[in-house]
């Protein structure tokens, strides 16, 4: 399942990254920094890690943030889109590595700040990605984490055998997706409550939790349908959980 899902992500490696750099020039790069900032430790350059980093979003963000960035993705055509575009883009100094996010390669206490977004419910074993993920934050380090029930959603669509449509996939790649979801236990989980037990479970201090983070991250201003990041049928189940060390 985890090269099935690899897979599935390397094949959209090429429209994701299109969707990805549309949000960094719109107003959705603007927005996500300022909830960043909110949670961001106030240290000098603190270290991040960017779980997920996809085509680089974040991890420019969290360059022009002054922090010291990893970006880190299962999918090595997403990490060369990343590396790419950081070029384009006139970043340099953010190391980009592929690795599993549910086995990660750094010792204990490694970060100050992690953050990541849609990645959760893409995972074989999301407990076990938290649990990697709390052992690498240093004390009182910040996870970050927007994400939404995507896979209920595709797994219910599915099952009314609605039909398959998308501005940038195939409605094979559609079909794919739906597969993937149905197989993945988190997509029963009530969720965000079951992330914050999770993260309590493995001795985080502080939660914070925002069902209703598309308020503050909506940008009018982005209306072609090819690049929207938000499908209309997920809207209400979009979150953003916040956990400290």
């Amino acid at each position: 399942m985890r090269e099935r899902i690899n897979n599935y992500w390397t094949n959209r490696a090429e429209d994701f990254s299109e969707l990805r750099l549309h949000d960094f020039h719109s107003g959705l790069r603007a927005r996500y920094t300022e909830i960043i900032k909110d949670h961001l430790p106030k240290l000098d350059s603190p270290r991040v890690l960017d779980l997920g980093t996809g085509a680089g979003f974040f991890s420019f963000i969290m360059k022009d943030l002054g922090c010291t960035v990893t970006g880190i993705d299962y999918s090595s055509a997403m990490l060369a889109k990343a590396e790419a575009n950081a070029a384009d883009l006139g970043y340099s100094g953010i190391v980009y590595r592929q690795m599993d996010a549910q086995e990660l390669l750094f010792p204990d206490e490694s970060f100050d700040f992690i953050i990541t977004r849609n990645v959760t419910w893409t995972l074989p074993d999301p407990y076990k990605a938290y649990s990697e993920m709390c052992r690498v934050l240093a004390p009182g380090g910040g996870i970050l984490n927007f994400d939404a029930n995507y896979g209920q959603s595709f797994k219910e669509a599915d099952e009314k055998g609605e039909q398959l449509c998308h501005p940038t996939q195939t409605a094979e790649q559609l079909r794919e997706r739906n597969a993937i979801a149905k197989s993945l236990y988190i997509c029963d989980k009530a969720r965000p409550q079951w992330d914050a037990e999770v993260l309590i479970s493995l001795g985080m201090k502080y939660i914070e939790m925002d069902l209703d983070i598309i308020r503050r991250i909506r940008d009018e201003a982005n209306t072609d349908a090819r690049y929207s990041t938000i499908s209309r049928s997920v809207t209400s189940s979009l979150f953003m959980v916040y956990a400290r060390k």
